[in-house]
């Protein structure tokens, strides 16, 4: 949980990257200066309200000064730095993820890399947005909502997330599927 330290830290270091002034932050937000800056040095949190106001101000999203880890406004991740997770079904392996993508301010998307594949179903969990799987390597079998879709290399499908969904790799060998997704699914960093 972020504190209000925290927070008021990140209001300032914006409002001070846009050159604005306490006044200048007042004015857009229909606050007064002094209630800035009490927010600013982290002596009073502000309402969910004020916090929208002022991010108006300052030209940013409320997220980008509650999230829990500050992030950057473009986000650029090497291969050799991408962070991986393993997706276990108790002992078992079922597959590894690369993450592609670690996200920016109020962003919702992410783009992981599922791999080394094994057999047997990956169970989701429904969520708000949208999925994407684009099959780059094998064959999966890929089931929304009750109906079952086979894949091969090349294939994509698109499905609204909030509907049951499972993927499932049916062809022997490797399976190398990109899969986008909104940041409240099965799989985060």
């Amino acid at each position: 949980m972020l504190d209000k330290a925290e927070l008021g830290r990140r209001v300032k270091l914006e409002r001070l990257a846009k050159s604005m002034t306490l006044k200048q932050v007042a004015d857009g937000s229909n606050m007064s200066p002094t209630h800035i800056s009490e927010i600013e040095r982290g002596r009073t949190s502000p309402t969910v309200g004020a916090l929208l106001r002022i991010a108006h101000a300052l030209g940013r999203p409320a997220t980008y000064f509650v999230e829990e880890e500050q992030l950057p406004n473009v986000s650029v991740v090497r291969r050799h730095e991408r962070p991986r997770h393993v997706i276990r079904d108790g002992d078992k392996t079922v597959a590894e993820v690369d993450f592609l993508t670690t996200g920016i301010p109020a962003g919702r998307l992410r783009v992981v890399e599922l791999q080394d594949f094994e057999s047997g179903p990956l169970q989701t969990r429904p969520h708000e947005g949208e999925e994407i799987l684009i099959v780059e390597l094998g064959e999966l079998k890929v089931t929304v909502d009750g109906d079952e879709y086979q894949l091969g290399p090349g294939d994509c499908i698109q499905f609204r997330a909030s509907v049951p969904h499972r993927i499932e790799k049916t062809g022997s060998g490797n399976t190398r599927v990109l899969w986008v997704t909104t940041s409240e699914g099965v799989l985060s960093s």
